[in-house]
């Protein structure tokens, strides 16, 4: 399989419908694995363990209270095994790009920074794989473009 890239990913944001929230309800452990499309797949997974997501191996979801989803970052410890770290929350949202609706994964206002300003937006592509963008939510920092990476549900 050929590795995308970080600007075709980007340009397919738009094209893509947001899923529905109950796609996202897993329950186990490595159900939605993250990759990153070129060049960041070796330079994003550095920088995620700079500012506290080192060994970052996707996402995990569960029913929450009301409309939305409770979520965790899943990450490798040195021992092999994963730990839930970083909660979030996710719902139904405009974009932050286009206005479009997308799954929006906020971080606690108490969250370490940066994940205090780090907003996740996640949309649906034809494969089931989730192409997700993210954001530093800050005045000047929310104009740039986001960062874009996969989550692949695991079989």
């Amino acid at each position: 399989m050929v590795t995308p890239t970080v600007l075709g990913l980007a340009r397919a944001w738009a094209e893509l419908p947001a899923p529905d929230l109950a796609t996202l309800r897993v329950e186990v452990a490595g159900d939605l694995r993250a990759s990153f499309g070129r060049p960041l797949t070796r330079l994003a997974p550095a920088g995620l363990g700079l500012i506290g997501l080192p060994r970052w191996q996707g996402k995990r979801f569960r029913a929450g209270t009301g409309e939305g989803l409770a979520g965790v970052n899943l990450v490798r410890r040195r021992d092999g095994a994963l730990a839930e770290v970083l909660p979030m929350r996710a719902a139904i949202g405009p974009s932050l790009a286009d206005g479009r609706p997308a799954v929006v994964v906020a971080y606690a206002a108490d969250a370490p920074r940066p994940w205090c300003w780090v907003r996740d937006e996640l949309r649906q592509r034809p494969d089931g794989t989730l192409l997700g963008m993210t954001w530093v939510d800050v005045p000047l920092l929310r104009r740039l473009p986001g960062t874009p990476f996969l989550l692949t549900p695991s079989a």
